[in-house]
């Protein structure tokens, strides 16, 4: 399996296919690459796609890193790759890793897709939006006593109740067997990240750059509401939104087809 050492000695497991421009797709927390492979296999026929299991994740090792250092190792990786320009999509915490590796380098990131994704996952004066401290902290103390049941409890919490009574979620259930458990560490350390970090400043340099930018958003996500997008629309008409009727934090799954199609035409017309 291919497989990159950095030099703060983790190694991270990655795939690449495909030819043309560079799309990089981070998952959030407790997924891993392979959540993926609807939005691969529809790419790589014209663009070269990569794919990254963030530490702890899917096929990658572990050691507990800031945030910051996650993004310096990405970086090292894409160099190791001989990749200078990427367009890159984040889903959930991959929207915050997607931000810091844009605010990192804003050079080698030509357009940012977000999914799911706020640029501060944890609520907080004059900020209402994304998740309360305390569901956060009571997410860490689950995993720690109910470890790895809850990440189950959790994943199955993030989609709607059309969604699940959908062939596609089963079809998703049958595929998910197969994926192997995040490290009981890495969710806890990027659990302590979602309630710390704040992306605020990375996500306006992206508008001040005036990069391409789009929001992808399921209308029923309780994480990444409704009103939260909008309020960003709203400071930022420039930003692109698309909503996924009916579909919770993971549209590109539920609704592959229209999720791909949506992320295409912005990328031609961008």
């Amino acid at each position: 399996m291919p497989h990159l050492r950095t030099k703060r000695g983790l190694d991270w497991y990655y795939t690449l296919d495909g030819t043309g421009e560079v799309l990089v797709l981070i998952h959030g927390w407790a997924g891993d690459s392979q959540l993926w492979i609807q939005q691969r296999e529809y790419f790589i026929k014209d663009y070269r796609v990569i794919t990254i299991d963030l530490p702890g994740h899917g096929d990658s090792s572990w050691k507990k890193l800031s945030l910051k250092e996650i993004v310096v190792d990405l970086n090292e990786i894409l160099k190791k790759l001989r990749v200078w320009k990427i367009n890159v999509i984040g889903s959930s915490l991959g929207g915050l890793v997607a931000l810091k590796l844009f605010g990192f380098d804003p050079d080698r990131v030509t357009r940012v897709i977000l999914v799911g994704a706020l640029p501060k996952f944890c609520q907080s004066a004059g900020y209402p939006f994304g998740l309360k401290r305390e569901r956060i902290r009571m997410l860490g103390k689950q995993v720690k006593t109910d470890y790895p049941e809850i990440v189950n409890i959790f994943f199955r919490s993030l989609f709607t109740m059309q969604e699940r009574q959908s062939p596609r979620f089963k079809w998703l259930n049958q595929f998910r067997k197969r994926e192997q458990i995040p490290q009981q560490e890495a969710l806890q350390g990027f659990l302590e990240i979602l309630e710390k970090e704040d992306a605020r400043e990375d996500f306006q340099k992206v508008i001040k750059m005036q990069k391409p930018f789009q929001i992808l958003n399921g209308t029923d996500d309780y994480i990444c509401s409704q009103e939260a997008i909008q309020f960003l629309k709203t400071q930022y008409p420039q930003i692109k939104v698309d909503f996924f009727q009916h579909c919770g934090h993971f549209p590109f799954l539920t609704k592959p087809l229209e999720f791909n199609q949506a992320v295409e035409h912005f990328l031609r017309k961008q």
